[in-house]
């Protein structure tokens, strides 16, 4: 099971582009479609769990899913196998990057990677929302919040900790 964890979240770091948003998809697709470690909901309580604790969230992702699905070891797994793949390829892009930084055909490669990115965000928060709105009520803390933070620009963690108090007030 260890191994298979690591395996599942090397793979998941390694063919996930954009940051740990836009590997909630294929981590979906992994732990809930095909290896079925967790529920659709599941998923979506870690995602929320994980966005209240410090740290990036896919990593925090796998290592909640690692701990659930094998204890310590488990997330000590998990938490290896999506950090490797990252730390291997920024390695190998700083040392390309810093010998071809000059050439224009390199730069074009980043400047059309960025829809890319937009597009497995999009992809991810699509997904999320499909169970996380289950009512009324969620569609309109989630468009107070949204307001908020675009408009005011308040801190994150005061919207999370105030949409928590408007979950308990609403039961």
């Amino acid at each position: 099971m260890l191994w298979q964890l690591m395996w599942t979240f090397f793979k998941i770091g390694l063919f996930s582009f954009g940051g740990g948003y836009a590997m909630l998809t294929m981590i979906q697709q992994e732990v809930v479609l095909k290896h079925h470690w967790l529920t659709h909901q599941q998923l979506t309580d870690m995602i929320a769990v994980s966005q209240m604790t410090p740290g990036p969230i896919a990593i925090n992702v796998a290592t909640f899913i690692g701990y659930r699905q094998a204890g310590i070891w488990g997330s000590v797994f998990t938490t290896i196998g999506v950090v490797l793949p990252s730390l291997i390829i920024m390695l190998l892009i700083t040392i390309t990057y810093l010998k071809l930084k000059g050439k224009a055909w390199f730069n074009g490669i980043f400047k059309e990677l960025r829809p890319l990115v937009i597009g497995l965000i999009a992809s991810a928060a699509w997904l999320t929302a499909k169970t996380a709105f289950v009512d009324w009520f969620g569609i309109i803390v989630f468009a107070a919040c949204f307001f908020l933070l675009l408009r005011f620009k308040i801190h994150p963690l005061l919207l999370m900790f105030f949409a928590g108090i408007a979950g308990v007030i609403a039961g």
